[in-house]
């Protein structure tokens, strides 16, 4: 594998950021408010498919590696951190969200 040296790996990596930063925009606009608008069951069941996708994507992917056990392992284990994390967020934001209307009186 060709490694990146100096200025071509940081011109990847503007590249990189500047496309993500702008697919983030665009998508802000266009996919939060009808996101919003789905039902819970249909939200949970979309993110559940996501990890599913992203589980068996990489179960594929890493047959026949030499270390394909524990590569499986971290990519379960990366998915179950980020689905920690989502609840997480929600738990806390739901929290601070009641604190908030509790604490100014509405």
């Amino acid at each position: 594998m060709q490694r990146f040296h100096g200025w071509s790996f940081i011109i990847l990596c503007f590249v990189a950021s500047l496309l993500g930063g702008v697919g983030y925009l665009w998508a802000k606009d266009r996919v939060l408010p009808s996101w919003e608008r789905l039902p819970k069951v249909r939200r949970l069941s979309l993110i559940a498919l996501t990890a599913a996708i992203v589980l068996a994507a990489r179960l594929i992917a890493n047959r026949h590696n030499p270390n394909e056990a524990f590569a499986d392992l971290m990519v379960f284990m990366g998915v179950l951190v980020a689905l920690a994390l989502f609840g997480l967020y929600r738990i806390l934001s739901h929290f601070l969200e009641s604190s908030h209307t509790r604490t100014s009186g509405r």
